[in-house]
């Protein structure tokens, strides 16, 4: 069965028991919010659950699970490492973080422009938006995406972008997940280009140019 947020009910899910049995469900909430379909947020949370059976077995509290311990689990487990289990532990660690749950790693400066930018852009989100702390973290990770995808390994070159550039990311994003996930998507990028606009870093106005997604 799916509830109305879209994600897996227990009763379609092996039971979680161990350290992460608590966070299970929060690991879905975060999935269904973020734009994923039913069956993908099943064989996370599957994964999640595995893993917890791993801590559990290895004697391991929850506050010890990090980076380290996720690459000792995918070698001792029994199946091999599918598509997407990396990004799954890295989301469900990311996830917990933000909660909490356990220590947050030493912040890393990045220096370079694309990382200059997205800090800028962070504090206007934080500071001149007053947007919560996990609406700040899922623009940021949208416009990165974005950003690295339009670039690659060239320089930002702001001024260039055309609204076809923005067009074809949205496009790909909605093959890549849900409606709900593209809305957001649209959203992020709006806020971003107004951003870029206000700085003086674009003339044209691009976030004009944007349209909504059709339900």
């Amino acid at each position: 069965m799916i509830n109305r947020k879209g994600a897996p009910t227990a009763s379609t899910q092996r039971v979680c028991i161990g350290p992460l049995a608590h966070h299970a469900d929060k690991f879905t909430e975060f999935l269904a919010d973020e734009g994923y379909a039913s069956r993908t947020i099943a064989a996370k949370c599957a994964l999640v659950v595995e893993l917890s059976h791993w801590l559990q077995r290895q004697a391991l509290p929850l506050a010890r699970l990090d980076e380290n311990r996720l690459k000792q689990f995918y070698t001792h487990r029994r199946s091999p490492v599918r598509r997407g289990d990396v990004s799954t532990g890295y989301q469900l660690v990311q996830l917990l973080r933000r909660l909490g749950v356990i220590p947050s790693l030493p912040p890393k400066i990045d220096q370079t422009a694309l990382g200059l930018l997205a800090q800028e852009y962070e504090r206007y989100l934080s500071s001149e938006r007053g947007l919560a702390r996990t609406t700040v973290a899922g623009y940021l990770h949208i416009v990165r995406r974005f950003l690295t995808e339009h670039s690659g390994n060239k320089a930002l070159r702001l001024q260039a972008l055309h609204p076809q550039d923005l067009y074809r990311f949205i496009f790909r994003e909605g093959r890549r997940v849900s409606r709900t996930h593209a809305r957001t998507t649209v959203t992020a990028l709006r806020s971003f280009l107004r951003f870029l606009r206000q700085r003086g870093a674009i003339e044209t106005d691009l976030a004009a140019a944007l349209f909504g997604v059709a339900t």
